[in-house]
């Protein structure tokens, strides 16, 4: 069978990539699309995937973004179709099922933000995969279709995370001083949806104590586009900003705290034992609100409240949250196996 990833931000790539290479060793046949977006391109690079580059940023706004999605839709669908693939696989792309249903691809998707739009995923996707602590309830409130709900054990970040070891050498290629206290910094998505400008705010309060610091160094990891300017400014810690990708886990490895806007990050902190806090002031999600309750990631949702939290949760003894992901990638690999063979039913 002949099944399509396609990466639709940096992210993604690590989720596909233990996914695809256990439908290679059961003998199918892989591709990937990907979306010039971020780092995904370069990630792709980097594992050594190939890929076709189709379509990039979107406009803002909800139009912008409306138009960004047909657009994509339709050039992933003029460049696949002749490549007759069997199963369609997703991370959120909400390209990918409009692509899929007009070349008549059956199509699986996985995401783990309950609180996204589900309507493309809903009517286009055969399966939706969502972490098991989403339960049917959550997926009622959040009008996810039960009847396309499979679930997988533990958290996504868990299918590329299980066994890794930190690479002292980006910690050096980093400049990372073993005297100071490392702190990534991965700032919110201002163009996302589900952006709140609040997020900001609480931003600029932690950087206005940490650049006060000469003990730290700042690792920053910025988005596109990037408002923050440091190097006009005036301030005791260092603030790096890497000039090349590296794999985000190696990032945090590097770290002794881990601060996001987003998701991702601070959650691959979390299941990897280093100290992380999150300031997403979105609707919190089932798998942030399990993580928060088990003292794993502090949620900072006001200005007032950094001073309390900032310089208490770095340099934490190291405990890794353990899930097998040769469960879950089996599970998933499994779920696009039957769906490639409903379409022949």
């Amino acid at each position: 069978m002949k099944i399509w990833f396609d990466a639709d931000n940096a992210p993604h790539v690590l989720v596909m990539k233990p996914i695809a290479e256990e439908l290679c060793r059961r003998g199918h046949e892989v591709f990937f699309t990907a979306r010039d977006r971020s780092s995904t391109c370069d990630l792709l690079e980097m594992y050594g995937l190939d890929y076709m580059k189709v379509g990039g940023k979107y406009a803002r706004g909800f139009l912008g973004k409306v138009a960004g999605i047909l657009g994509r839709a339709a050039q992933l669908t003029r460049k696949v179709r002749k490549l007759k693939p069997d199963v369609s696989f997703g991370h959120g792309s909400r390209s990918l099922p409009i692509a899929s249903w007009l070349i008549g691809v059956p199509s699986v998707t996985m995401y783990d933000y309950e609180w996204v739009n589900p309507s493309i995923f809903n009517r286009f996707c055969r399966k939706i995969l969502l972490p098991e602590v989403i339960d049917d309830d959550r997926c009622r409130e959040a009008g996810i279709r039960l009847d396309k709900v499979a679930r997988f054990p533990g958290f996504k970040e868990n299918l590329y995370l299980d066994g890794i070891e930190p690479d002292p050498s980006v910690a050096e290629e980093l400049g990372l001083k073993p005297d100071k206290v490392h702190v990534l910094i991965r700032p919110p998505a201002i163009t996302a949806h589900y952006h709140n400008p609040e997020a900001e705010v609480i931003l600029a309060a932690m950087l206005e104590k940490l650049l006060a610091r000469e003990d730290v160094q700042i690792v920053w990891l910025p988005r596109d586009p990037d408002p923050y300017t440091f190097a006009d400014k005036e301030h005791a810690a260092e603030v790096i900003t890497p000039s090349k990708v590296y794999p985000g886990p190696q990032l945090v490895l590097s770290c002794d705290l881990v601060i996001g806007g987003g998701g991702t990050m601070t959650r691959e902190a979390a299941i990897l034992g280093v100290s992380a806090i999150s300031f997403f002031c979105g609707r919190l999600g089932k798998v942030d609100e399990i993580l928060e309750n088990e003292g794993r990631i502090s949620l900072v949702r006001a200005p007032e409240e950094v001073s309390y939290l900032l310089f208490q949760k770095s340099r934490n003894e190291r405990t890794q949250y353990h899930v097998q992901a040769t469960d879950t990638v089996k599970l998933i690999t499994e779920r696009l196996e039957e769906q490639a063979l409903s379409a022949y039913e």
